[in-house]
């Protein structure tokens, strides 16, 4: 390591007695890597041999209990990338990397699309289509199973660990919406300006420069490995203001982020918000999405296919685009700002609305679903008979709390937003015209989340 003869902030985290130790330890990291590979290998082999969910509770609990909420949703709301860090597929990837051919990926591939087009498509939309089919062990297993296989090729064969930025189904979800927490890595400026050595970029198996992130305001593809790090004690993960990427003008411009946002605030938020929100009210047989598909239904009926999910999917869809199309126009007009650069800057304000809102449904679920899974999974694992209950249920009134964070969402969202419009250089009456007009989608998530709030569940 280059050692640089510095103090750490108190806000850098590697500087932190455990935190710190973690981080810049190797072996440690490394072990925490190896325990999520064995997880998943575990959990794909036990999908193939006991495929039902009745004798293997094991496999949805690692992939769809942990895995996605915990690993992904609440990593990405705190520090940023730290999944990605331990992913099994870039742990293993980095040393097909380093014995591949290296060859540069080919330019039709360097389209991130081609990885979250995978993820909308076999994940996100089949879970609203056909419910009762993806979860099941052996489908989850295969699609892990195909994933695994293609990152691991990609690893060997190109260089760079291009597959991450390029191809992997959640390297743009965690790009993105990294951005919304309150940590991120830079390096300390005043040892970089004289550094001729390097090291944090030579220790970069995906190539980046951390000393530039800082100056970008963008951590670019960073996937907090913390190799760089480990190479160079000049490197800090600091404790910053929450969303401090987000309201600061961003030098290089990623408009891939904001299309990810649009898409999963429709698929995931919305699309929850109408069909298992609302679609557990006393108003359900009123909704047009439910009527829409029991009519469906009843004249194309389709096994295993959830007519009623479809049509609340298509109109989540339909109405978050238009509402963020509409909104967005109509304030870039009043900005006199042209339609493309006023929605990859103010788009931003859709992250913190779909990831701190997303926390709302994982808190409850915690208690409801996902504890008692991950406790079962483990007791079949070990040959127990015994079985937890779920902790709580939805007739609990505390577990309802969670739903606070819908509302913390709105503000975080709302506030993102008055310093994104703040970028623009608008002032007085027409900033806050502009501020009100293009928080849309913002008012619209605020009003489902009330409106469900007043009306009671169904039985």
């Amino acid at each position: 390591m280059r050692q640089v003869d510095r103090a750490r902030s108190k806000l850098d985290l590697l500087g932190w007695p455990i935190i710190g130790q973690f981080f810049n330890n190797s072996k440690w990291m490394m072990v925490v890597r190896l325990i999520a590979l064995t997880m998943m290998v575990t959990a794909t082999y036990f999908g193939f041999v006991y495929p039902t969910e009745e004798v293997n509770p094991y496999t949805g609990a690692i992939f769809w209990s942990l895995f996605w909420p915990f690993f992904l949703i609440v990593s990405m709301a705190t520090l940023g990338t730290v999944f990605c860090g331990i992913c099994p597929h870039s742990f293993i990837g980095k040393y097909l990397n380093r014995m591949g051919p290296k060859k540069p990926m080919p330019a039709w591939l360097k389209n991130r699309w081609i990885g979250f087009g995978l993820l909308l498509v076999a994940y996100w939309i089949p879970i609203y289509v056909f419910p009762d089919v993806l979860k099941t062990p052996w489908i989850s297993a295969l699609f892990f199973l195909m994933l695994t296989v293609v990152a691991w090729v990609m690893f060997y064969l190109y260089r760079n660990m291009a597959y991450c930025s390029s191809v992997c189904p959640i390297g743009s979800v965690t790009s993105a919406f990294s951005k919304v927490g309150f940590a991120k890595l830079s390096t300390d400026q005043d040892h970089c300006g004289s550094c001729r050595s390097f090291d944090c970029t030579k220790a970069c198996e995906w190539n980046l420069r951390p000393y530039f992130f800082e100056k970008k305001n963008s951590m670019s593809d960073c996937t907090l490995c913390m190799d760089c790090s480990q190479a160079c004690n000049a490197v800090e993960f600091k404790l910053t203001k929450p969303s401090v990427m987000l309201t600061k003008e961003i030098k290089n411009k990623e408009p891939m982020n904001v299309w990810v946002y649009v898409w999963l605030l429709a698929v995931i938020s919305i699309t929850m918000r109408y069909h298992h929100s609302l679609g557990h009210s006393s108003i359900k047989e009123q909704l047009p999405w439910v009527q829409a598909g029991n009519w469906m239904e009843s004249i194309l009926p389709l096994p295993v296919l959830d007519w009623v999910g479809v049509a609340a999917l298509t109109m989540a869809i339909i109405s978050t685009f238009s509402i963020v199309w509409l909104s967005f126009s109509v304030s870039a007009k009043i900005a006199k700002i042209p339609f493309n650069d006023f929605f990859q800057s103010v788009g931003q304000v859709m992250a913190p609305l779909m990831l701190i809102g997303a926390l709302s449904h994982i808190g409850s679920f915690f208690f409801i679903h996902y504890a008692s899974d991950i406790m079962n999974a483990w007791y079949w694992l070990i040959g127990s008979a015994m079985v937890m209950e779920p902790i709580a249920s939805f007739r609990d009134g505390w577990v309802h709390l969670f739903g606070l964070f819908n509302y913390v969402a709105v503000i975080w969202a709302l506030v993102v937003l008055h310093k994104r419009v703040g970028l623009l250089g608008l002032t007085g009456r027409t900033r806050f015209t502009v501020w009100l007009l293009s928080a849309g989608i913002v008012w619209f998530y605020l009003f489902l989340v009330i409106f469900r709030a007043m009306i009671p569940s169904g039985h």
